[in-house]
């Protein structure tokens, strides 16, 4: 968590790709200090796109904490820019629509995510229930 779902008609080449998600990851980290182990990526391709959208990219955010809707704004801005400059796109090409929801709503690695700035601690849980169990390092 997030997610970030992105659909296109046609693929991009795999170092596009790997340049969008860098460009996700940093963004995303950046203004909301989640780590980065927390973004996830979906290329998806063969979709209809609504006309004059070349890419559209769905990212589910988690709401809370010292989230307000001036970061939101902010993130929606810089993800929109720099993912239609990593695509190699016109910005005019590319839709992107974030989706707040509850942090209890996601399982990552078998535990229920934490609200926005106590990502610190689930780490440290995680981690040691992974210990616990025998499950190494992702």
């Amino acid at each position: 968590m997030p997610l970030y779902t992105l659909a296109s008609k046609r693929p991009f080449s795999e170092q596009i790709r790997f340049d969008i998600a860098q460009v996700i990851t940093d963004v995303h980290c950046g203004l909301t200090g989640a780590p980065t182990e927390f973004v996830n990526v979906v290329f998806m391709t063969g979709f209809r796109m609504r006309r004059g959208t070349t890419l559209g990219v769905n990212g589910n955010v988690r709401m809370g904490g010292d989230r307000n809707a001036d970061l939101y704004q902010r993130l929606n801005d810089q993800m929109h820019r720099r993912v239609a400059e990593a695509a190699q796109l016109d910005i005019s090409r590319v839709l992107v629509t974030l989706i707040g929801i509850e942090p209890h709503w996601v399982v990552e690695g078998g535990m229920v995510l934490p609200p926005p700035g106590e990502e610190a601690g689930w780490l440290e849980r995680k981690n040691a229930v992974h210990a616990a169990m025998g499950i190494g390092p992702a």
